[in-house]
């Protein structure tokens, strides 16, 4: 019994020390991790870029779904970059009319946009554009998706006759 105590101690001691002076297991204090990041392009194009609504009297209406014809395309398109986009319109008022969201007037005019739900279907109804970015065309567009939209220009009721040239801008955010 005796050597039975002995190489139980024996063993004992053995397998502390060897605990001891093994290697120690060690935690780390600080630990990393790997982000990657791919860079993607907020931009928007607009096709086509200008159209002629024609000569118009005082106090009418044109839409240009009525004008456009590129390839079949009846509606002016705007496609976006390679990240989900937020896409804003705006008019601007012209050399010598201004622009107005309520009516016309003496060379003041309005100009609308209407969302389309293809290239060749007339928006059911339009909106009055302002000078700011008041007005959402879009959002959420997909990564290299399309939007269509047309536009509806009521010529002021009096005033200036030399041609016009009405700019709408839109403007592509990223939707992040």
């Amino acid at each position: 019994m005796r050597t039975l105590k002995l190489l139980l101690i024996s063993l004992t001691v053995f397998f502390s020390l060897s605990i001891l002076f093994s290697s120690k297991v060690k935690a780390d204090t600080e630990g990393t991790v790997t982000a990657t990041i791919t860079i993607g392009v907020v931009s928007v194009t607009v096709a086509p870029t200008s159209f002629d609504y024609g000569t118009m009297p005082f106090s009418s209406t044109a839409e240009s779904f009525d004008i456009i014809d590129e390839e079949g395309d009846k509606n002016i398109e705007s496609t976006v970059g390679t990240l989900v986009t937020d896409l804003d319109i705006k008019g601007a008022s012209t050399v010598a009319w201004t622009l107005s969201d309520t009516a016309i007037g003496e060379n003041q005019y309005m100009h609308k946009f209407g969302d389309a739900t293809d290239s060749t279907t007339r928006p059911a109804s339009y909106t009055a554009l302002t000078t700011g970015y008041d007005n959402d065309l879009a959002d959420d567009v997909a990564a290299s998706g399309s939007v269509w939209f047309g536009l509806e220009i009521h010529s002021p009721s009096s005033g200036t006759t030399t041609q016009q040239s009405a700019v709408v801008t839109v403007l592509a955010s990223w939707a992040g």
